[in-house]
């Protein structure tokens, strides 16, 4: 099991979704659990997670979040960061060898200080961004759903050590989603998760 924290206030909701959408339409056995906002909900989802092979346990980070995942040992292996974020909440919560997500359109991520041991893997439209969109289609016709050409322009280690080498790809957005960076975030958290995602 992965434990994968999401902290933000505009896009959280956007990036979950995609991150399930992707993982259900590209993927054949990821299986992601949603941690909900309350304490039932996210103890019956932890547990569910631990007793399940290749899980992804999507964690919605709110002011208590950190303190129970602190309360109860639980550290991320990917943390992803949408806006602004203070590193005395992050650092503590990542794994060793975790992974930091950054927005780098967003300047109130930076400057970000992360352990020697942990990775920052950052997203955006910006051409600096690791994982960034030269493209995008919106739907045209009967067509429901937008298009993206998902450009990697760095290596990209993920948690296991596995490498993602620069590449383009393209992927649908879920139906009714306009949020591409919280489609970019997604994607950048399972591919830092060792999922492989791509199709037309």
């Amino acid at each position: 099991m992965l434990c994968i924290g999401i902290l933000g206030e505009n896009l959280q909701k956007q990036t979950i979704e995609q991150i399930l959408y992707f993982s259900t339409r590209y993927t054949k056995n990821q299986i992601c659990f949603y941690a909900g906002k309350k304490q039932k909900e996210f103890d019956k989802a932890y547990e569910e997670a631990k007793k399940t092979e290749n899980a992804l346990f999507l964690v919605p980070i709110q002011k208590k979040t950190i303190q129970y995942c602190r309360e109860n040992h639980i550290q991320f292996s990917i943390f992803v960061c949408l806006d602004s974020c203070k590193n005395s909440t992050i650092i503590p919560c990542l794994t060793n060898s975790g992974i930091l997500i950054a927005n780098i359109d967003d300047k109130r991520v930076f400057p970000l200080q992360i352990k020697k041991e942990n990775q920052l893997i950052t997203y955006g439209l910006n051409h600096k961004a690791s994982v960034t969109v030269s493209s995008l289609l919106e739907p045209m016709g009967h067509e429901t759903k937008s298009k993206i050409q998902c450009c990697i322009q760095k290596n990209i280690q993920t948690v296991s050590g596995n490498i993602f080498e620069p590449q383009e790809f393209s992927l649908f957005l879920k139906e009714g989603q306009k949020s591409i960076s919280g489609a970019l975030a997604a994607i950048t958290a399972l591919m830092a998760a060792d999922v492989q995602i791509s199709g037309g």
